[in-house]
């Protein structure tokens, strides 16, 4: 058939859409895809069909039909492409979907046979039959289900309508028996059932196939009497009838624009660098040379130590004594441990808690400001109170 080529073309276009549904939806798919609203769009397809154009003739001697004067039928496979706009709602409730949906086509779905029959000793006759499907449109419910997002399966059915033609004739060479022919033209009511998926490529747009199967009935002709005929003659008929069956098939693809759906999600606000760690706070005791008693400054200091503590949240203080370096090791170890437990006692007299604070000596260790062995400095002769 002429459009059997684009027919094929629509059928695997149609076949390998479903591979393209299994893929995992892009990156830029949002979260839950919104199928609900008003929806617009364009689809392409074809359509074939298997249908026969039926003869039947009445009168003769012996009858028409039985004398092989009519073929009883020619055998029609009319294909051709389509397309056209499709509109509807849906109504979406989570995965589950409810809706409507028309669509009205411009078709190429035609064929066309011819037939001879001879009756013997007597005439040769040629039946020939043309039909045609111009338009064909559709009013349906949709039934829809998301398993996964954004993928929307569906089943759909209800009223299908087209605009049909059938012209056919049946006559002998000449016209020496008889001539017979009928044209009709007309729109055709029935019914339409399929079923299809859809698939979100963008917050507005999606893209859809679907098959369907359409019956818009049938369409009867009737020649009556025929003119032109001569004489009586076996087999001849008075009045010839078809029968010809609108049905067929559909497979097409589409896009739709949504109307409802939501703009997409603004982008995420870029991440907001964590504050660096506070610093912790310092508070130093001085002492003078060879001394652990704390001097009045000293104690000015630990008051404003223990302040800090009780306006904050209770944390582990380190009291931890020094010494400079003169002296030996041993001694200043030691006395780096009598000034850091003195400054706990005053501490603790403060109001904090002395299991709140971690009290130790490091002796000539750790200097504030490094010196050579035996030397008094006194930046070193202190107590550091470290609040993390």
């Amino acid at each position: 058939m002429r459009y059997l080529t684009g027919a094929a073309l629509a059928l695997s276009l149609a076949s390998v859409a479903p591979a393209l549904a299994q893929s995992p939806p892009p990156p830029m798919m949002m979260s839950a895809y919104n199928w609900g609203g008003w929806y617009l769009g364009a689809n392409l397809g074809a359509g074939w069909g298997d249908n026969s154009v039926g003869f039947s003739g009445t009168g003769g001697t012996p009858p028409a039909q039985a004398a092989g004067v009519v073929p009883g039928s020619l055998a029609g496979h009319p294909d051709g492409m389509m397309g056209g706009l499709q509109t509807g709602y849906n109504f979406n409730w989570g995965p589950v979907l409810l809706g409507i949906e028309t669509d009205f086509d411009r078709t190429g779905i035609n064929d066309d046979g011819t037939k001879t029959t001879s009756v013997p000793t007597f005439f040769t006759t040629t039946s020939d039959a043309q039909q045609q499907t111009s338009y064909l449109g559709t009013l349906r419910g949709r039934v829809g289900f998301s398993p996964w997002n954004p993928v929307l399966l569906y089943a759909t059915g209800g009223l299908a309508y087209g605009h049909t033609e059938v012209t056919s004739s049946v006559q002998t060479a000449g016209c020496v028996g008889f001539c017979g022919r009928a044209s009709t033209a007309g729109w055709q009511e029935g019914w339409t059932v399929g079923g299809g998926f859809e698939w979100g490529i963008a917050p507005s747009l999606s893209m859809k196939a679907e098959y369907l199967y359409y019956d818009l009935g049938t369409v009867n002709q009737n020649y009556g009497d025929f003119a032109g005929r001569a004489f009586p003659v076996a087999g001849v008929a008075t009045s010839v009838s078809t029968s010809t069956k609108f049905a067929g098939n559909v497979v097409r693809i589409g896009v739709n624009y949504h109307f409802g759906a939501p703009p997409p999600p603004p982008p995420a606000p870029a991440a907001m660098p964590a504050p660096p760690p506070a610093a912790p706070k310092v508070f130093i005791v001085f002492f003078d040379w060879d001394k652990d008693t704390i001097t009045r400054e000293g104690a000015a200091i630990i008051q404003q130590a223990a302040d800090a503590y009780k306006s904050g949240a209770p944390v582990q203080l380190q009291v931890t004594g020094y010494t400079d370096r003169s002296g030996s090791p041993g001694y200043n170890q030691r006395l780096s441990e009598r000034r850091a437990n003195n400054v706990a006692k005053a501490m603790a007299a403060l109001g904090v808690p002395r299991d709140q604070m971690m009290v130790s000596g490091r002796g000539e260790n750790d200097n504030r400001v490094p010196t050579a062995d035996g030397v008094r400095e006194p930046q070193n002769r202190r107590v550091e109170i470290v609040s993390p």
